[in-house]
């Protein structure tokens, strides 16, 4: 996706766009095009769909601070809701709490364990997420299989502020997270009006809390009742319950540089982002 703007002023607009673009190599996440439901796929060709595979759950885990503009018990609340919109009667999948675990952080370890983090990001925002990003949903997955190992939300609490209640000049936390985790389920944006995944929502907006007739579709379809493979597993290498690093490969210098990769000759892997971006005055967006 390309996307050109014009923009006036800072702060949040009365709409913005939710896009999709792969953080790795500046490359782009492909969608089967559609005017429906949409599931995200792998850039490589084959383009396999991206999925949560042999679990019926999702496990995430809330950094312990929340958002800073609201009491980490309203905003935990606000996030279990926004996770639970997509408890479906004709689905298997759940999104399950880690419980009494609040040390997280994004990012993909190939070769220890892991955490499926939210989290927001209030001291610094990384200038490559983009300055007008709301919120980025980051996954990492298998290009064979197109399984997804590690999803992470990242919210932007540096440029915007959250809130729980609707509030005109707030982003609803429910309202955003609810998308997010449509996200993390490996659907794409639809075209269709009124679903969760939709492209625009806005400041004040609490619409996307609850799903459409689409995104229940695109979700049990994804994931049927009937398919329930019957256990609930734990993140890509277990859950990393204390946020600590990885040890040393004993053959190297006892040295380790954040974001290296593992062992030679291990999965490659892609990171896939998905980003929520503010924009104000006109705006057009080109597919392709």
């Amino acid at each position: 996706m390309d996307t050109d703007s014009e923009r006036t002023g800072k702060g949040p607009s009365p709409l913005f766009p939710l896009f999709s673009a792969l953080l790795a190599g500046g490359l782009l996440l492909c969608a089967v095009p559609a005017r429906a439901w949409v599931q995200a796929t792998t850039k490589e060709t084959p383009h396999r769909p991206l999925h949560v595979a042999e679990s019926d759950c999702s496990q995430y885990t809330v950094a312990a601070a929340c958002s800073a503009d609201v009491p980490v018990a309203d905003c935990v609340v606000a996030v279990t809701l926004g996770m639970r919109a997509w408890d479906l009667r004709g689905s298997y999948f759940r999104f399950q709490p880690t419980p009494d675990l609040t040390c997280c952080r994004a990012g993909y370890e190939r070769d220890w364990t892991n955490t499926n983090c939210i989290v927001w990001q209030e001291d610094r925002w990384p200038g490559e997420y983009g300055a007008d990003t709301i919120a980025l949903t980051t996954l990492t997955y298998d290009p064979a299989t197109g399984a997804i190992l590690d999803a992470d939300i990242e919210v932007n609490g540096v440029g915007y502020r959250f809130g729980t209640d609707c509030s005109p000049e707030l982003m609803d936390i429910q309202n955003m997270i609810a998308h997010e985790a449509g996200h993390m389920l490996g659907l794409d944006h639809t075209d269709v009006s009124g679903a969760t995944m939709r492209v625009y929502s806005g400041p004040g907006d609490c619409s996307l809390r609850d799903l459409a007739p689409d995104d229940i579709e695109g979700a049990t379809t994804l994931y049927p009742y009937a398919g329930d493979p019957g256990r609930c597993l734990p993140p890509h290498g277990g859950l990393n319950a204390d946020c600590s690093d990885s040890p040393p490969d004993p053959g190297s210098c006892g040295c380790r540089v954040p974001g290296a990769g593992g062992a030679a000759g291990a999965l490659p892997l892609l990171v896939a982002g998905l980003a929520v971006r503010a924009m104000r005055g006109r705006h057009r967006a080109r597919h392709r």
